[in-house]
């Protein structure tokens, strides 16, 4: 037995320390490998996107005191539907402030993941469009010297101009701090060189899965598109009328959010992405299938609930039809996303605990090969 072969399962079993070495066992990160860096950056993200929130909740809250602060159309802000968008709202934005914290401080790592997962799933998707959205409308705002104004909304341009800044803000903020959260606390999931594509027992349903929500997805983004350069299938005349370029930028921004679901979706399911950084497809579906979900949800609720910032409009049935199939789209691809992530880690944790249970039984074994680590 010479030395080298003595000391194969002693390499092994660094390198796998070494593949590990910021993850314990909870998921926690280890006090000598958390550097302050890190800590200061997750503070500045974390209270950065706070500070973006709180105009937004500032003027929720005085809508709901009875304030006409920014109001427009006063009578419309005190129907009773609109109450109830403002308080779901004002709720929504005390979660993100939440969840930002979670992600800033220590103690959000012993929160379970089920907790903070999903918000911030409909959050990405909420906030990312803005993140897009609002410097380009700047940059139009700049060039033709005025604000761009929403025919007939409730409030004033200047609240939209707040609003929407402080959403971009939001967005940037609390992602930066959920992906330094996820370094800490999920960094064997996000290690690029993790074996990230073995078979699993739910491959068989993932890929028709897979399959038919990214067609789906391609589809709703292919009329989205048609949408933004002009097509009318299925709006009404009043749409059609009203239609802006910042209007039209929104579709397309729906549109490449939706071929983004689709493209990652397909990617992780298939196995696409070996020699690319699985955050890649993985960003792309995260905030895709979000996007997909929340900005369908969220017209189906006014719809639902018949709010005031429907009454008098003509209604749609395709923009409706397109609105459900968003919410089911995004909702299938964000959960094959998750079995994709839950598999993946317990893939991790299996062939970390085989290696140390080989690693304990060779060093144990009398008669073992060299190979093995025996004598």
């Amino acid at each position: 037995m010479t030395p080298s072969q003595t000391t194969r399962p002693r390499v092994h079993a660094v390198r796998r320390e070494k593949a590990v070495q910021a993850v314990t066992r909870d998921g926690e990160l280890s006090a000598t490998n958390h550097p302050r860096r890190l800590r200061v950056a997750r503070l500045a993200a974390g209270y950065g996107a706070i500070a973006c929130a709180l105009p937004y909740l500032g003027l929720k809250l005085v809508w709901l005191g009875g304030g006409t602060l920014g109001i427009a159309d006063r009578a419309l802000m005190r129907d009773a539907s609109m109450l109830a968008l403002n308080a779901l709202t004002a709720g929504m934005d005390l979660v993100g402030m939440g969840i930002v914290l979670a992600f800033t401080h220590q103690w959000g790592l012993r929160i379970p993941a089920w907790l903070l997962l999903p918000p911030m799933w409909a959050a990405s998707g909420l906030l990312a469009k803005f993140i897009v959205w609002v410097p380009i409308a700047a940059i139009t705002a700049l060039a033709s010297g005025s604000l761009p104004r929403v025919a007939g909304g409730p409030v004033q341009p200047w609240v939209y101009a707040v609003v929407y800044v402080g959403f971009a803000g939001l967005g940037i903020g609390l992602m930066l701090a959920f992906l330094l959260y996820a370094r800490v606390r999920w960094a064997d999931v996000l290690q690029p060189t993790t074996v990230a594509f073995q078979a699993s027992a739910t491959l068989d349903v993932q890929v028709p899965l897979a399959n038919t929500a990214a067609l789906l997805a391609i589809a709703l983004g292919v009329l989205h598109l048609g949408w933004a350069f002009g097509a009318t299938v299925g709006l009404s005349e009043e749409a059609t009328r009203h239609r802006t370029i910042l209007g039209s930028l929104i579709n397309a921004i729906d549109a490449a959010m939706m071929l983004a679901a689709a493209a990652g979706v397909l990617m992780i399911v298939h196995g696409r992405a070996r020699r690319a950084p699985f955050l890649v497809p993985l960003a792309m579906t995260w905030v895709g299938a979000g996007s997909l979900f929340a900005w369908g949800l969220w017209p189906l609720i006014n719809v639902l609930g018949k709010t005031a910032l429907l009454r008098g409009a003509q209604r749609m049935g395709l923009v409706d039809l397109v609105h459900l199939l968003c919410v089911l789209v995004g909702l299938t691809i964000g959960l094959l996303t998750l079995f994709v992530l839950a598999e993946r880690r317990s893939y991790g944790r299996v062939c970390l605990d085989t290696d140390e249970q080989e690693g304990r039984e060779s060093r144990y074994r009398p008669g073992g090969t060299a190979r093995e680590g025996g004598v």
